[in-house]
């Protein structure tokens, strides 16, 4: 399924984002991948929200990038292969090694295999061989062929994988399993690999997952972020809640990314819960969304949605203006590029 195009139908970049979205944007958060290193994708499969997108070459990124953030400059961005059980992760990895050749401010991550460390070393040091080194490794449930309700993060973020991450330095890009960073096992898990191994800086994507802000709130709660090496990275959390009270703690602002998730941040829908189910209410159908909403129609791009609830928390924030512009720029770019990446 390629992404629904639209001219910003209900205009929130042009009327409200586009003044407001700093110059330069760092995107902490892209999957890319040639068509080609995609299998046959069951029937079944295709009704998952997982593989609503399957690849997304750089010029297409690329002209996206200059249809969605107008006027503003991308200078930088951190992409990953699709996590698919169906995708060949050689010939996947090959194409972030080959981008990164092309264009230095692509920093990849290594998609790796949760079976078998050696192969995913093995690519990695065939990339120092070609000229460029992977800044980060993005592990990823579906690897293993089960649900994320039925894995637990040790069994896709096996130790072996860990201490060679550890002793090259990487980053580590974490989609969290089960219900999240509210559940004590995730807190757990991710406390012992900051503890054991200091050098592996710890992106939780999405903020750390969650189905109702009460798990947030007790992710906020545990000891997890008390670790300057853990940070948050924002893509698809449309919920102005979840920033007031990540952003309530001033400790965590140097922490926070900015991320579009793109091709999947051009979902044209927001986050919704309906008891313990998480979903999406989106304008156009899916297999897998909800429709059920009157409001529908007032939805557009995930990525709008998500600066929209960021850009409303920084207004309630009683800050004075030159503050609100720092802390835009560190959110946006400053905080991935020096905080993150060390440059």
């Amino acid at each position: 399924m390629n992404p629904i195009q639209y001219e910003d139908h209900i205009e929130l970049w042009e009327k409200e984002l586009k003044d407001w979205v700093p110059e330069k944007i760092f995107d902490a958060h892209v999957h890319l991948g040639p068509v080609e290193a995609v299998g046959e994708i069951s029937p079944e499969r295709l009704k998952l929200p997982l593989t609503t997108f399957t690849n997304l070459r750089l010029e297409e990124l690329t002209a996206w990038y200059e249809k969605l953030y107008r006027t503003k400059r991308v200078e930088g961005l951190i992409a990953f292969p699709f996590p698919l059980q169906e995708v060949n992760l050689e010939t996947a990895n090959r194409y972030i090694i080959s981008i990164m050749q092309k264009k230095p401010e692509i920093k990849g991550f290594i998609l790796s295999n949760p079976k078998n460390t050696r192969t995913t070393v093995k690519q990695f040091q065939e990339a120092l061989k070609d000229g460029v080194r992977f800044y980060g490794v993005k592990p990823y449930f579906d690897l293993l062929g089960k649900s994320n309700y039925e894995t637990i993060m040790p069994e896709f973020i096996p130790r072996d994988l860990l201490e060679f991450m550890d002793t090259e330095g990487l980053i580590l890009m974490l989609h969290t399993s089960g219900i999240g960073m509210g559940e004590r096992a995730n807190q757990e898990f991710v406390i012992s690999i900051a503890d054991d191994f200091p050098q592996i800086k710890i992106v939780l994507a999405h903020f750390g997952r969650y189905l109702k802000l009460q798990h947030f709130s007790d992710f906020l709660e545990s000891r997890v972020l008390d670790y300057p090496s853990i940070f948050l990275e924002m893509s698809s959390v449309t919920q102005s809640e979840i920033y007031k009270m990540a952003l309530g703690r001033r400790r965590l602002w140097p922490r926070i990314l900015f991320g579009s998730d793109i091709p999947f941040g051009l979902i044209t829908g927001v986050e919704f819960y309906q008891g313990e189910t998480p979903t999406f209410i989106t304008r156009e159908h899916y297999p897998w969304s909800s429709t059920e909403y009157s409001g529908r129609k007032d939805l557009t791009y995930n990525t709008y949605h998500v600066i929209k609830a960021i850009k409303d928390t920084l207004e309630n924030l009683n800050l004075g203006e030159e503050d609100v512009e720092e802390l835009k720029t560190d959110l946006f770019f400053r905080n991935a590029k020096s905080n993150l990446l060390g440059e």
